[in-house]
């Protein structure tokens, strides 16, 4: 998958349409972990912005800001049978994979009902889970963003 955003409605159809296709893989599946979605890419690339169009699909209303300086922030999610709650998690401050306990990480990766989107999945090293995908960003200009997936399965 690869995409080239312009503007904020485009990052609203990619959202929508990946978590669309999130929604149809794990609708039968029995799972027994979080489903979880790491962004990757330099500072200023659309990974917050995706995150706030994907919180926005998942029809979750409030502001959903960085949380670099809280490491994670937490949404309920009201209307999918699959997910219950939104973690977003922002490891550009991670100097350890020490570092992720408080936050719970052991255990919101063992609710199946989590759906967790990691910005800077690479600072958390072997603590982000081989089960979970990869966006990458890139800045093409000040206005247009390059998404894409290096596996093809998103």
């Amino acid at each position: 998958m690869e995409k080239i955003i312009n503007n904020k409605i485009e990052m609203d159809g990619v959202a929508a349409a990946i978590l669309e296709q999130m929604l149809r893989e794990t609708k039968d599946a029995h799972a027994t972990h979080a489903t979880v979605l790491g962004l990757s890419g330099e500072l200023g690339a659309g990974k917050t912005a995706f995150t706030q169009s994907f919180a926005r699909a998942l029809g979750i209303r409030e502001s959903v800001p960085s949380p670099t300086f809280v490491i994670a922030r937490f949404y309920d999610i009201p209307n999918t049978a699959q997910f219950r709650r939104l973690v977003h998690v922002d490891a550009y401050r991670i100097g350890s994979e020490d570092e992720l306990g408080p936050i719970g990480w052991s255990a919101l990766l063992a609710e199946p009902t989590n759906l967790l989107l990691v910005e800077w999945p690479e600072m958390i090293g072997k603590s982000f889970p081989s089960y979970g995908a990869i966006l990458f960003f890139q800045v093409i200009s000040e206005t247009v963003r390059r998404i894409y997936d290096k596996k093809g399965n998103i």
